[in-house]
């Protein structure tokens, strides 16, 4: 479907396309298909547009008088995962969306979202697009807080010793939800940057800042991804840290009770070699003062344990 936009928003048909007016298209891959010979495209580009290949390192490719590019979209709600992948036509005075792969029609309502918050009498193809590419990090800033929320509750957790035995698998799954959203912001960078280059003129000069101020927003929440990964370095190094204090703990505590039993071995061993004349057998105190003897070498050896500080 494709939509003009002079002062309010008129669906139009292919048929009815004004290059002078402001015009913004959501197509399937079929419809494109089917009319990207009208717009001058190159048929390199659906091509792309077909290929299955899920990359979200992404970018803008410039032709002889258009932009084209393809965009990956990830789910940050509940759960990051790779679910939408659009491809991206911009010519002038046109804004085209190719929905490839949109498990819940969402880049739809995105872009009829971002034209909520537009002035539709003073809006331009700059402006339009800033607009839609803006709704793609919508709320991403919550999302990260929410990540720093869960790393930091496993660093409370390996404060107060209470180590989790899914610790591994949680923080490997945190890992990797921050390193596909660094990626994904990579990717936005990318484009906005190639956007602002305005390499065929296309765009206006003044209008440029739109796509400097939208590389400026994801530049910031590149820098808290990272942020966030050295966050979750850091915890993970205090929680293998915690469980080498607890190992050493043990460790220790096994060698201090090995010293102190190890002269009562020799002990044991030495009166336990029954020789003829050994003069404790026939003293009717020796089983008692083996005892004594005994009791007095592990007291002295935790004594001295303690006083070393190793019990």
């Amino acid at each position: 479907m494709f939509y003009q936009i002079q002062n309010d928003i008129h669906p139009i048909t292919l048929q009815e396309f004004n290059t002078d007016i402001l015009t913004f298209g959501i197509i399937s891959l079929e419809e494109l298909e089917a009319c990207y010979e009208n717009f001058g495209f190159s048929h390199l580009t659906v091509l792309e547009c077909k290929n299955d290949t899920h990359q979200v390192h992404s970018g803008i490719e410039v032709y002889d008088d258009y932009h084209f590019g393809m965009i990956t979209g990830i789910e940050t709600r509940h759960f990051i995962r790779i679910q939408d992948r659009i491809g991206v036509y911009i010519k002038n005075n046109l804004f085209l969306i190719v929905i490839i792969e949109d498990q819940d029609d969402s880049m739809r309502g995105e872009l009829f979202e971002s034209l909520k918050h537009i002035n539709l009498a003073k809006i331009t193809l700059e402006r339009l697009i800033y607009g839609f590419l803006e709704r793609l990090i919508y709320n991403n800033y919550s999302t990260l807080e929410t990540i720093e929320t869960e790393i930091s509750g496993h660093e409370d957790k390996i404060n107060d010793n209470r180590l989790d035995r899914n610790f591994n698998y949680e923080i490997t799954g945190i890992r990797k939800r921050l390193l596909l959203l660094g990626n994904y912001y990579e990717q936005l960078i990318v484009i906005g940057e190639e956007l602002e280059e305005n390499a065929i003129d296309i765009f206006k000069g003044e209008n440029l800042r739109y796509f400097k101020l939208f590389i400026n927003r994801v530049t910031r929440l590149s820098n808290n991804t990272r942020m966030l990964q050295d966050y979750c370095t850091h915890v993970r190094d205090a929680y293998h840290a915690q469980l080498d204090y607890t190992l050493n703990n043990n460790t220790k505590m096994f060698t201090v009770v090995t010293t102190i039993f190890l002269p009562l071995t020799l002990i044991v061993g030495w009166y336990g070699m029954n020789f003829t004349y050994m003069p404790e057998l026939s003293w009717k105190y020796g089983y008692l003062f083996v005892i004594i003897i005994s009791i007095i070498v592990a007291v002295i050896c935790i004594i001295y344990f303690k006083k070393k500080k190793f019990m």
